[in-house]
């Protein structure tokens, strides 16, 4: 009797033990299967954000959640289906990039059903995965978005044009990038996508590279600022007046005369809402952590930036906030054939960018941007007269406004 107790025991311990052998294997299997949908759903998690970031660069930030829910789907995780969620956040939500307007955060979850646990009651286990790219900084500092201009990039008249950073011309004409008359173009490097033409004895280093095709307008992530009613009407200051200013909607725009000298408070933004902002000759202007956004409306005319023969301008853009490193901003859903004048003998310091998308840029007779950093991105650009431009960004936080390729940063 003894001896057949001891077969059952045995035989009972044997059968627990092979339920838990199965039950380990079981573990084990759907450890690694989840490890598998996991791998395949960062994937995807990190395509999402890549191209979210990248349609940032390309169209501006409209269609991101559509973009970057495209590429998960792409990569077998569509937004919706199977009890797939994809959400996703520009800024990103968490992270080290929440202030960041070009990064994107994608998050997905799924619930993944088991193929064994199901036996000791757990039948789906919840997967997730998260994924944040940005801009990296971009190489360049003087970018010329038209696609079709001749001599989008034009510089004549035996200038001295040196640009310490990259030069990009967007335009894909024979002559998209044109220099004559004995000048010297000196820049870190040169993408042009049509073709140049450097001719009368002028002198470029290193070599433009041709045929390559420009990403695009670097500055697109940028929102600009809302547009309300006119605190000032049709401003002019001249007769030697000493005055300071202070951000507001200025409307008909800044006129400034006759040897005026005038200080723009910080911190905030100069809307001008038609008019533009006209700085003639012998006027002091000066502003530190400004930002002047150009658009029009309310009756009021769209006009450029002119800065006379004459004048002296100190600007500095701000160095934190939404519009770090934006100096001028011109509104991108205007284009207009008015040109942005930079004329003879002006003594400017501009430290930031000057963002021109839909208008041309006029740098003539000697006019130096000596400021610590300068960017320029414009519908077309002529310098007839000397120029440098810095790419000191060590007062930026992030570096350079302007975004190269999109990077996975988490």
């Amino acid at each position: 009797m003894r001896y057949h107790r001891g077969r059952g025991f045995v035989l009972i311990t044997m059968l627990a033990s092979v339920v838990v052998l199965v039950a380990f294997l079981g573990l084990a299997v759907d450890t690694a299967y989840m490890e598998l949908v996991k791998t395949r759903m960062q994937t995807a998690a990190d395509a999402a954000a890549l191209g979210g970031a990248q349609e940032i660069k390309l169209s501006g930030v409209a269609n991101v959640e559509a973009s970057a829910r495209a590429d998960a789907a792409l990569n077998g995780f569509t937004h919706g289906v199977n009890g797939a969620t994809v959400s996703v956040h520009n800024p990103p939500s968490a992270g080290y990039s929440t202030g960041d307007s070009t990064g994107v955060e994608v998050i997905i979850t799924q619930p993944v059903n088991t193929l064994f646990m199901g036996v000791v009651g757990s039948t789906a286990v919840t997967v997730s995965a998260r994924a944040v790219a940005r801009q990296g900084p971009g190489t360049s500092c003087l970018h010329v978005l038209d696609p079709a201009a001749s001599a989008a990039f034009s510089a004549s008249g035996g200038a001295n044009v040196k640009i310490d950073c990259g030069v990009v011309v967007e335009s894909n004409h024979a002559t998209a990038f044109s220099v004559s008359g004995g000048t010297t173009v000196t820049a870190a490097s040169y993408s042009v996508f049509g073709g140049k033409s450097v001719i009368g004895g002028s002198t470029v280093n290193p070599s433009p590279v041709t045929g390559v095709k420009g990403p695009g307008d670097p500055l697109a992530y940028l929102a600009p600022p809302a547009v309300g009613a006119c605190d000032f009407t049709n401003l002019s200051i001249g007769g030697g007046l000493t005055r300071t200013l202070g951000p507001g909607v200025y409307c008909g725009g800044i006129t400034l005369t006759n040897g005026s000298n005038i200080t723009f408070s910080p911190p905030g933004i100069y809307i001008l809402k038609g008019g533009g902002l006209d700085i003639g000759g012998g006027v002091t202007a000066h502003g530190t952590g400004v930002t002047f956004y150009n658009t029009a409306g309310g009756g009021y005319a769209f006009k450029p930036f002119n800065f006379h023969n004459g004048a002296m301008v100190n600007f500095s853009a701000p160095t934190g906030g939404p519009m770090a490193g934006i100096l001028l901003f011109q509104d991108r859903t205007i284009s207009s054939a008015l040109v942005n004048n930079f004329i003879g003998g002006t003594t400017i310091f501009l430290n930031g960018s000057l963002y021109l998308p839909t208008t041309a840029v006029l740098y003539s007779g000697g006019t130096d941007v000596a400021g610590s950093y300068s960017i320029i991105v414009a519908k077309t650009i002529v310098f007839q007269g000397g120029c440098k431009m810095h790419n000191d960004y060590s007062a930026l936080p992030d570096g350079s406004p302007l975004r190269g390729s999109a990077v996975v940063s988490e």
